[in-house]
């Protein structure tokens, strides 16, 4: 099993705060975040300008990943690179192939059970960060589960929390792919 060892690349890389994978998949990234979601939209984890960008937090998370909604976001790359893989939930069988993933952090590593995606107008602030309530969570997600191009029997209990990947998708304008995990 793999295991990834947060706490010596934040020596290195003081804005690194996470690191995702998806066995069997083009995901494996550092999550990078900066005091906006510019940033990282053209910037590799170690600075360097670079047109792919990395794989980045929104600002208004907690850097200790403790938040109800953890929102990742990562360019849909032409080569298959950063979030590109993430359209391929669009079809059943790839869900079905690739149901989790893993965010591991400084305090641990957490499995991520994937449970819908969706394609989002990017013109709206579709994502919120934070919930009333369990319940509330709860509904919230039930939203997005109702239109996911994948099923998945993963339930959504009140203390959960969610994660949710962003990438650029194309069915129209300014369109988004997102995929919520718990």
């Amino acid at each position: 099993k793999k295991s990834v060892a947060i706490a010596p690349l934040q020596q290195e890389y003081p804005q690194l705060v996470a690191w995702i994978a998806a066995e069997g998949t083009e995901m494996d990234y550092p999550v990078m975040q900066a005091e906006d979601n510019y940033f990282y939209l053209g910037h590799l984890y170690d600075g360097t300008e670079n047109p792919n960008g990395s794989i980045f937090m929104d600002f208004r998370n907690s850097p200790d990943c403790s938040d109800m909604n953890l929102v990742l976001y990562g360019h849909h790359m032409n080569d298959g690179s950063m979030f590109a893989s993430l359209s391929k939930y669009k079809e059943q069988r790839y869900y079905d192939k690739h149901p989790t993933m893993t965010l591991y952090t400084p305090e641990g590593d957490y499995l991520i059970e994937l449970v819908s995606g969706t394609v989002e107008d990017g013109n709206y602030e579709f994502v919120e960060f934070r919930f009333s309530s369990g319940k509330a969570l709860m509904q919230y997600v039930e939203r997005f589960r109702r239109s996911s191009t994948f099923r998945s029997n993963v339930e959504i209990d009140p203390d959960d929390r969610i994660i949710t990947l962003c990438t650029c998708s194309y069915e129209q304008n300014n369109a988004r792919y997102m995929v919520i995990g718990k």
